[in-house]
This record gives C-alpha cells, sequence and structure tokens, in this order.
C-alpha cells in the first residue's frame, strides 16, 4: 500500500477543506481492512506542533497563510524549495484553521526551510511597526475602521493612509543617504554666453532642454552642454579610457546635454529618436553613481541601478552594451522571461550592482523577495512610451511601489504621449527634458523612406522580386503584422532556398537571441520580424527595413524605419501601404513631409477620402442618423 505522501503533488493548491481540525497520518491506518476506504487519522492538536522523523519535518500554519508559502502559481515553493534545498509540499488536506507543510531533506536543509516559511507567515503589527507570529490578525486592525453616519463600521481610509504613509517614512529615514552630486564644470563649458549655448543646441538637431514643470521655482539653473569627453568627466579618467577603447570621437548631442544634467544628480527626461546614444547617455552617470556612494558597495543590501526595458531584445542590447564598459569591477545582470529564472535569481543573489530587467520578470523578482525595489537608488525606464504601448504601466507601478523617493530617476522615450507625463508626475522630481528635434513624430533623417501603394496579393511577389535583386552587402529586416504572417513568409523564402531568420513572441528566447546573432554576424541578411523587433535591436550594418505590413500605431512605422540609418550611415525602408491601411495615411504623410521624402499623389488621395469619411460620418451622427442608414424607407 502506498503512503499519501506519494501522492502528493507539489505545489498543488486545493480548496479548504471543511474542518477545524488538523491530519496526521499513520500509514498503519491509512486504509480500513473492510471498506479499503481512506481513513486519515486526526489530531485534535491545533498549535503551532512539529512532529519530526528521519530527514523529514511537518509543521503547522494557519490556513489563511497558506498562498504566502505557495505564491502566484507556486513561484514562492518553489523559490524556498531552491533557496533552502529542501522539499516543500502543502497537505493536500487543508483545515479552515491550520495546514500541514511537510519538509524533507537534510536537517540544515530542513531548519533554513522552516525558518523561512515561519518569516513568510508572521503578522505585521500596524500599531507598533514589528512582527509577531502569533498575534491574531483582527487585533491590530480594528483601530482602522469607524462608524460611518448611519452607524455601518467602514474602513478609516484616512487613518489607514496615514499610518501607511508614517511606516514608509520611518522605512525611508533608516536608510543611508544617496550621494548625486559629481559635477565639476569645466571652465570652457560654464563661460558659454547664453548666446553660443542657443546657436549650439540649434545646431545640433534643434535641441530644446526645459524643466518640466515649469512652474516650481528656486531651482538650479539647467546646466550648459559639454561639447568633448574631457569636459564630461575630467575627474574619471578610467571612464574616459573606457570611452577612448570604443573609438568615438565626440558627444553625440543627447549625451552632450544629458550628462551634465545626470552627473549633477538632476533627474532627466531624454526624448530623442532611436539610435541616438541615449544608453551612454544614463549608463556612464549611472556607473559613477555607483561607485560614489557612502555605503561601500559589499555592504549595501541590494544592487544599487536598476534599468527597465520594454522587450527581452532591448533588456539584451542594453547589457550587451554595459558589459563594454569596465570601471571598478561593477557586474551587472540582465533578467527577463523566457529563460533560466533560478540562473538568473542565482546571479543576483551573489552580488549585482546593476539590474536590467523587463517589467514582468522585474515584478517576479520583487513579488518573491529576490530583489528589494528600495534599495535602487538610480532608475532608469527606458523606452517609456514602449512600455506603455505594450500594456506595462500596472507591473511598472506594482514593482516601483516602495521605491524611495529621493533616487535618481532617468527617463528615455522617443516620442511624448499623456501615458509617458502621467509615469513622469509619479516618479520624477522636477525633471529636466530634453528634446533632440521636435516633439512631433519623425524619422531619422538618414533614411530614405520609400512608399509602394499595393493590393494585398501582391505583396509577397514585390518582396521576391526585392530579395532576388538584393546585393551581396545587403541586410535587410522584413516587419510583419502578425506572427502567422512572420511564419509563413519565413517559410516561403526557405522552400524557395533563400537563408533567413525569424524572429517573434512564438519563438523560444534561445532561438530569437541566435537569431539576432546571426545578422549581426553576417550567416544570415534577411530577418522575418514582428514589432518585437522595431526597438532596441542595433544591427549597425543593416542596409534595408521593408514594412510587409503596415504596423497598427505609427509610433511603431518610425521605430521601424529607425533600425537602419544608424550612427549617421544611409539606409533605406520600404513600405506597402494597402487601401486598409487608409486610416494612417495623414500621419504617414506628415512624417515624410518633415524629412523631406517623396510623397505619393495615391496617399494624399487615401488620407483626403479617410479624412471626408470621418467628417461624413460625424455628421451623420450629429444629425441622428445611423452612419450606415440612408433615406431609403423613409416615410413622408
Amino acid at each position: 500500500m502506498a503512503n499519501l505522501e506519494d501522492e502528493w503533488q507539489e505545489n498543488e493548491i486545493l480548496p479548504i477543506v471543511p474542518t477545524t481540525l488538523t491530519k496526521t497520518f499513520h500509514k498503519k491506518s491509512y486504509l480500513s481492512n473492510e471498506s479499503q476506504e481512506r481513513r486519515p487519522v486526526y489530531s485534535r492538536n491545533i498549535n503551532n506542533q512539529c512532529h519530526s522523523h528521519a530527514n523529514k519535518k511537518v509543521i503547522t500554519i494557519s490556513s489563511e497563510k497558506v498562498g504566502r508559502v505557495i505564491g502566484k502559481g507556486g513561484s514562492k515553493i518553489r523559490d524556498l524549495m531552491f533557496e533552502s534545498k529542501a522539499n516543500i509540499k502543502v497537505s493536500r488536506e487543508r483545515g479552515v484553521l491550520e495546514t500541514e507543510i511537510i519538509i524533507t531533506g537534510t536537517d540544515q536543509a530542513i531548519a533554513k526551510a522552516q525558518e523561512m516559511i515561519e518569516k513568510l507567515t508572521e503578522n505585521y503589527n500596524l500599531n507598533t511597526g514589528t512582527i509577531n507570529s502569533n498575534t491574531n490578525r483582527d487585533s491590530h486592525t480594528n483601530n482602522y475602521f469607524k462608524l460611518n453616519s448611519e452607524g455601518v463600521q467602514v474602513i478609516d481610509w484616512e487613518k489607514l493612509n496615514a499610518s501607511h504613509d508614517q511606516a514608509q517614512k520611518e522605512k525611508w529615514d533608516n536608510l543611508p543617504p544617496i550621494v548625486k552630486d559629481f559635477y565639476k564644470e569645466d571652465t570652457k563649458v560654464s563661460n558659454m554666453s547664453n548666446d553660443e549655448v542657443a546657436y549650439w543646441r540649434h545646431k545640433n538637431f534643434d535641441i530644446r532642454v526645459k524643466r518640466t514643470f515649469e512652474n516650481v521655482s528656486n531651482l538650479r539653473p539647467i546646466p550648459n552642454p559639454v561639447l568633448t569627453f574631457e569636459q564630461a568627466f575630467q575627474n574619471y579618467p578610467e571612464i574616459l579610457n573606457e570611452i577612448y577603447k570604443q573609438g568615438f570621437k565626440n558627444p553625440s548631442p543627447i549625451q552632450s546635454q544629458a550628462w551634465p544634467v545626470l552627473l549633477r544628480g538632476d533627474d532627466l527626461i531624454g526624448i530623442a529618436q532611436t539610435g541616438t546614444g541615449k544608453t551612454l547617455a544614463y549608463l556612464l552617470p549611472a556607473l559613477i553613481h555607483i561607485d560614489g556612494q557612502i555605503i561601500p558597495r559589499e555592504e549595501r543590501k541590494g544592487p544599487s541601478v536598476l534599468i527597465l526595458a520594454p522587450t527581452r531584445e532591448l533588456a539584451i542590447q542594453i547589457h550587451k552594451e554595459v558589459s563594454k564598459y569596465h570601471y571598478k569591477n561593477i557586474k551587472s545582470v540582465c533578467v527577463y522571461g523566457g529563460t533560466d529564472r533560478k540562473q538568473q535569481i542565482e546571479v543576483v543573489s551573489k552580488g549585482v550592482d546593476i539590474v536590467i530587467a523587463t517589467p514582468g520578470r522585474l515584478n517576479d523578482l520583487v513579488s518573491a523577495d529576490h530583489l528589494s525595489i528600495i534599495n535602487f537608488s538610480y532608475i532608469v525606464l527606458d523606452e517609456a512610451d514602449r512600455m506603455l504601448d505594450m500594456g506595462f504601466e500596472p507591473q511598472i507601478r506594482k514593482s516601483l511601489f516602495d521605491v524611495r523617493p529621493d533616487r535618481q530617476t532617468v527617463m528615455t522615450s522617443a516620442t511624448w504621449p499623456l501615458g509617458v507625463r502621467r509615469l513622469v508626475e509619479s516618479y520624477m522630481k522636477d525633471p529636466i527634458q530634453v528634446n533632440v528635434g521636435s516633439l512631433d513624430l519623425a524619422a531619422v533623417h538618414t533614411v530614405t523612406q520609400k512608399i509602394l501603394m499595393v493590393e494585398e496579393d501582391e505583396k509577397e511577389n514585390i518582396l521576391m522580386s526585392f530579395i532576388n535583386n538584393m546585393e551581396p552587402t545587403d541586410k535587410v529586416i522584413v516587419f510583419c503584422g502578425k506572427k502567422a504572417t512572420a511564419t509563413h513568409v519565413t517559410t516561403e523564402l526557405c522552400l524557395k532556398g533563400i537563408l533567413c531568420q525569424s524572429l517573434h513572441g512564438d519563438r523560444d528566447q534561445s532561438d530569437r537571441e541566435a537569431a539576432l546573432e546571426e545578422m549581426v554576424d553576417g550567416s544570415v541578411n534577411i530577418l522575418v520580424a514582428t514589432d518585437v523587433a522595431s526597438r532596441g535591436i542595433d544591427i549597425q550594418d543593416l542596409t534595408h527595413v521593408i514594412n510587409f505590413d503596415f504596423p497598427r500605431h505609427i509610433e511603431d512605422y518610425v521605430h521601424r524605419v529607425g533600425r537602419t540609418g544608424r550612427a549617421g550611415k544611409q539606409g533605406v525602408s520600404i513600405t506597402f501601404v494597402t487601401r486598409q491601411d487608409w486610416s494612417h495615411a495623414g500621419d504617414l504623410i506628415k512624417i515624410l513631409t518633415e524629412a523631406d521624402q517623396e510623397v505619393p499623389c495615391e496617399l494624399e488621395i487615401m488620407a483626403r477620402k479617410f479624412e471626408a469619411m470621418k467628417l461624413r460620418k460625424a455628421q451623420e451622427e450629429r444629425g441622428g442618423r445611423h452612419p450606415f442608414r440612408g433615406t431609403f424607407g423613409r416615410r413622408n
């Protein structure tokens, strides 16, 4: 006869069994000889009693706290087993008051697991700010209820919020102070006149610099731009040596204006198109920030810098960029979904200074207590507009709930939508906003943008014609609107004997990384992708972008086009436009006109027809008639 413990499944969540008794199963009484039914033996001891066996321990916890041990989707119990090296199982029979937890392993592993579980199931006392494992849950929450005008007991939100704010303040007051100002302005920079600064900004893509919240007074003046690497990092020769190794000659416009702002400790919003050097703009000040804190790095309770990115590809790209610069033995880790979670946790636990993460995986690690957001003193939200487009705002807000208020925050974006402004209001303090170019949506001017008006069934033949006429040095990304389309196009190319790779959400992370690597090293020169590749991918020698399908958002058109024409090189984008894309015609014309590109007559006609349709529909709705119902059948 098998023991019931052999049938327990790891992390299984079962409904609560209506009994106030805990159960201790004994092998001999497991079955009745007559009925062969399972008959567990009950124990009336409902205290925190432990039953010790050889390499096994059974502890009981409050049933209402089982969720803390299991975690979302079993994530917490997996972490507990990983960190303690013990096997942990939750009883299949769960009482109303208490539930058994079975721990097996070495004595050391069992002790470690029990300690971690007891810590997880402690109660936090709101009145005293202390933790008490034996406190009745209701004993400290009654103070946060009140009677309303009708005599009904309701939550006193004002008192509860005040208590939370006080608890947060006490927590923040106990943190070590942050050093943020590392900037000593070069005399040549400080001696620049206002006219010289204005002329330089105008000549460098019409840079515009201002305080985002202009109604705030008594703030320091916005610093002048630096014109050379030496002016920014003259006091940090090791940083300069790392820059020289990369072969850069001069700072990019965004770097020239961002470095003085960030080295001085201000919050920054950098609005610039892709490929303009935004990563290095916030990275080098971050390295100096890490090394310059009062508490030595080995004594800190966690990483100092967090960089959030919307996609795995961008996170990986940032990590590669970080890895190029070796300063004071600063270590970084890249955490994202689709790869070995335990390995990422192991790297974090060994100690790192910079965490580069996607919102989902960051939220996972913060919720599982592998990362404490309160330890980060320099936070970057990279490609913030893309994160909002992908629906990450709730995860960002949840992960950053406990972020310390005196941290330094950087936000980069290619556009300036309302959602980004909401994040700025929530997480930034008196930021300085640096706009490289107009705030209007614009594509990089080093790309020749060609528009082809086509029918849907013509796309494949036109694409094949282009590929058959490619030069050996050409390298192209073909953007598709759906994963299924990308798979279909890739299959068709392979059947014709054309080497290519694909990149979309249905592919395993290892395959996605391999696809990018083959494009970078030249193994293949055609990549078929969805918009997962429209940001954060830096293929320096990419010559062409083909928009097989027009993107759903006009912003994504700009980012797709920005994959080529990088680092001052010339590129070409070819966009297939069908009748179904007419709602984007007006915005596309604005982008083409701003970049001094040719606008097809058919596109202008399409835009006029769409605007006329919208006007007609609005008039019909104001007139009370259904937009698709004419005068037929109307009675006189």
